[in-house]
């Protein structure tokens, strides 16, 4: 078991610098560990807490009323995630799945002391901020993928997005799980995936697709 503490904080959260924010991070917050594939949120689930990811990552998805998914962004090492952040502080129930995709690392701070530190820590306010600035233009990214980049473009990055925040080439997906995440047929994504293996991109294995490099 992993301790949280004030030397923890300076390794993962640089931007946190003031000494008084981290020590009351310590004093409050929990240090939680999660293996690859869990499901840590789903939708309508009470938020009361918010998360710092520290190490490892998580990916969101949006459902939608017609039973697709919509997938939206990761959350890496070093951020929280701004829907969350939203709907806790309006003590909304969840709109988003969260799924970890590698072993992973999570602060969670009881909502109490996020109104603190936005009232007494200019720090806190930026580090915010930053999120949801970077997680709006995620978001506005996955809509651009919709709207515009072919199945085959979204594919294969969302595959190197992956590979990044696991620190390897060999993924453990299925063909399904992946054209859930991406609203799309098994069929469609199993072509495609054909198609970049055959063009030395990937190497297909049963559950298993790796990056060539």
């Amino acid at each position: 078991m992993i301790e949280l503490t004030t030397a923890y904080l300076k390794a993962n959260f640089p931007g946190l610098s003031d000494d008084r924010l981290r020590e009351d991070i310590v004093m409050h917050g929990t240090l939680h560990q999660f293996d690859e594939g869990l499901v840590i949120l789903k939708v309508g689930q009470y938020l009361d807490h918010i998360p710092l990811m520290s190490k490892g990552g998580v990916k969101v998805i949006r459902h939608t009323e017609n039973h697709q998914n919509i997938f939206l962004y990761f959350i890496r090492p070093g951020e929280t995630c701004a829907i969350t952040l939203s709907s806790c502080l309006k003590r909304q129930t969840s709109r988003v799945h969260a799924y970890t995709v590698a072993p992973t690392e999570i602060i969670l701070l009881p909502v109490e002391r996020v109104y603190y530190y936005t009232k007494h820590f200019s720090g806190w306010n930026e580090f915010i901020l930053k999120s949801f600035r970077e997680k709006f233009d995620d978001i506005m990214d996955a809509l651009d993928w919709l709207a515009f980049e072919p199945l085959k473009t979204r594919i294969m990055r969302y595959l190197e997005d992956s590979a990044q925040l696991r620190g390897q080439n060999n993924l453990s997906i299925t063909h399904i799980e992946l054209a859930t995440d991406m609203g799309a047929s098994r069929v469609s994504v199993s072509r495609i995936l054909k198609e970049l293996e055959q063009e030395g991109n990937i190497r297909l294995e049963r559950n298993k697709i790796t990056i060539r490099v």
